[in-house]
């Protein structure tokens, strides 16, 4: 699938992989803050640091001078790094204020990003507000008496509810992935899966109690007491029936999740419950396809269609 990206989005991309000298890709040495979201098992991952000029009577009043962001991810993820280290460097921002960016600040500064994109933005922005967490560690400042409310480092001994990791393979809190169902209208775990990739990994923390899930009907009020269980198996269906819902899983649910990274899945033959594929683009040479085929494919299917089905890739 070709995204439509802006043309901001494209030239910071471009400026990015070319090395030019306004790009923004690397580390800093010896940085001020560092900080590091995502998930390198899945592809996304962004780390950012940076340096400041420090203000040794009032290190609140530090300036933000050099900006830099390593990334695992595509051209939105590069284009919104970009984008953060540029406003912060151009804007002369302290630690405190730049805490003040959020990814409408990301988005409206590339003129935009697909909204199955809109995920790069928030995994920036929270690489920076962990980098700002180290820095305010290191130089002693303390964020609450600034009315900091985008805390994404947590004091494991005090751990609340709402900064229960759930998704254990992005490092997803519940707070955090219940602001995004409600800050981007997500209504199913499909929609949370490919726009903010919590439980895009093993997807353990889909169904399990507290997980993406009951988030979900938390969020939106759905009574989990009057749901009727999926049908994991049905001794009814034919096997015309069962490759005809496989079809159909995989053009709903897989494929749109493979291509939005470039990958794709080629369909070979369906027998009974068992299918025969090909990974297409990307995902053919991807580290993490054996995960993605175990995980995301198998896993939906058995979900949706059959709890027997069984994938074959044959590429």
């Amino acid at each position: 699938m070709a995204w439509e990206y802006s043309e901001k989005t494209k030239k910071l991309f471009t400026d990015a992989i070319n090395n030019s000298e306004n790009a923004h890709i690397g580390e800093v040495e010896n940085p001020d803050g560092e900080g590091f979201h995502g998930s390198l098992v899945c592809g996304d991952a962004i780390k950012l640091t940076f340096s400041v000029k420090r203000d040794e009577k009032h290190p609140e009043n530090d300036i933000i001078t050099k900006a830099r962001y390593l990334t695992f991810g595509c051209t939105s993820a590069i284009a919104a790094s970009e984008a953060i280290c540029t406003i912060m460097e151009h804007g002369k921002y302290t630690p405190i204020k730049a805490l003040s960016l959020t990814k409408d600040d990301i988005v409206a500064f590339l003129d935009g990003l697909p909204t199955q994109k809109i995920h790069c933005s928030i995994m920036g922005i929270e690489a920076l507000y962990a980098a700002i967490h180290d820095w305010a560690k290191k130089r002693g400042v303390d964020l609450k008496k600034f009315g900091v409310k985008n805390e994404c480092v947590v004091d494991n001994e005090k751990e609340t509810e709402d900064s229960r990791t759930v998704c254990r393979c992005m490092g997803m809190n519940k707070k955090y992935i219940r602001d995004q169902i409600k800050d981007l209208k997500l209504r199913s775990v499909e929609e949370v899966v490919s726009v903010i990739k919590a439980g895009s990994v093993c997807g353990s923390c889909i169904e399990e109690s507290g997980g993406i899930r009951d988030i979900l009907n938390e969020v939106w009020g759905y009574d989990k007491s009057k749901a009727t269980p999926p049908e994991h198996s049905d001794q009814n269906k034919t096997p015309y029936q069962i490759s005809k819902e496989i079809e159909k899983v995989l053009s709903s649910d897989i494929i749109p999740i493979l291509e939005r990274d470039g990958g794709g899945l080629e369909i070979i033959d369906i027998r009974g419950k068992e299918l025969y594929f090909k990974l297409k683009g990307a995902c053919r040479a991807c580290h993490a396809a054996n995960d993605t085929i175990e995980y995301t494919i198998q896993k939906i299917l058995r979900d949706k269609v059959d709890k027997d089905v069984k994938v074959i890739n044959v590429g």
